[in-house]
């Protein structure tokens, strides 16, 4: 078996009406990337396995019923804690992991562990992306390189127009990376047939990302990428990560948050 056959596109599912929405984000992504569909399920107890199995066999015969090329597996995972993040991307072969929005405090956290970015959507609303035109910010950040890689997977796999959006800082140093990290994305997506726009934004880095979810709703985009936060302060705890609040505000606008703090697990063709 090949890597790209073993790759999964993970659902965290939480058993009600949402999955619903979850899963076709999931059957999209998938299907797109010609990866295998993981439901998965986080089990606390022992009451509600049995449940669980029941639902996600149910969902499988669904799936596989309407999307017969795709392979579906499910799983339940027990009280997983701190190892989450590992046993996702280590053990699963995960790629990228779809969630609701409203999980996000409770994911953040692992997150900042793990190699796979997660797609958080609202659950609450109909799903109708295509991921085909996707919205990246480009700060002043080494990390980027990271987010960049995945705007130039949507765009060779995917076939999604790439919009990029660099900051405009003040100081020479930090407009000198933002210009090296544009040009690399100008480069990939040309080389690779990528339609692509690139913009010089109005903002600096601190709050490109805030300007590219403006210009992707006005856009009506359909994904945006976005890389976590580097660093966590005590203003932070206090009042909630910028990812966060992105999120909350992005409404049914995807949100792909890639962490900057580990190397990018890699995602083979």
């Amino acid at each position: 078996m090949s890597k790209t056959e073993i790759q999964k596109i993970t659902v965290l599912l939480t058993l009600n009406q949402s999955d619903t929405n979850l899963m076709l984000a999931g059957i999209r992504l998938a299907v797109s990337f010609n990866k295998e569909l993981k439901l998965l399920y986080l089990a606390y107890n022992n009451k509600k396995e049995y449940k669980a199995l029941i639902h996600l066999e149910k969902y499988a015969l669904i799936i596989s019923g309407k999307v017969p090329e795709l392979k579906v597996s499910f799983s339940i995972l027990q009280n997983p804690g701190k190892n989450f993040a590992r046993i996702i991307s280590d053990e699963m072969e995960t790629i990228i992991l779809v969630a609701g929005s409203s999980r996000f405090k409770e994911l953040s956290g692992h997150l900042r562990k793990s190699p796979v970015p997660y797609l958080f959507i609202d659950e609450n609303r109909p799903f109708e992306s295509g991921f085909e035109k996707v919205i990246i910010p480009v700060d002043m950040r080494q990390q980027n390189k990271d987010s960049l890689l995945w705007a130039v997977f949507f765009g060779r796999n995917n076939h999604s127009e790439i919009i990029a959006i660099g900051a405009n800082d003040k100081s020479r140093e930090a407009r000198h990376e933002v210009a090296r990290h544009m040009n690399a994305l100008k480069k990939f997506l040309t080389k690779t047939n990528v339609s692509h726009k690139i913009y010089k934004g109005s903002r600096g880095s601190l709050s490109i990302q805030r300007e590219a979810l403006e210009r992707a709703i006005q856009l009506n985009s359909d994904l945006i990428i976005v890389l976590g936060s580097s660093f966590i302060t005590w203003i932070d705890r206090l009042i909630g990560l910028p990812e966060g609040k992105i999120i909350n505000m992005a409404g049914k606008l995807p949100v792909l948050l890639v962490n900057p703090r580990r190397e990018t697990y890699l995602v083979c063709d």
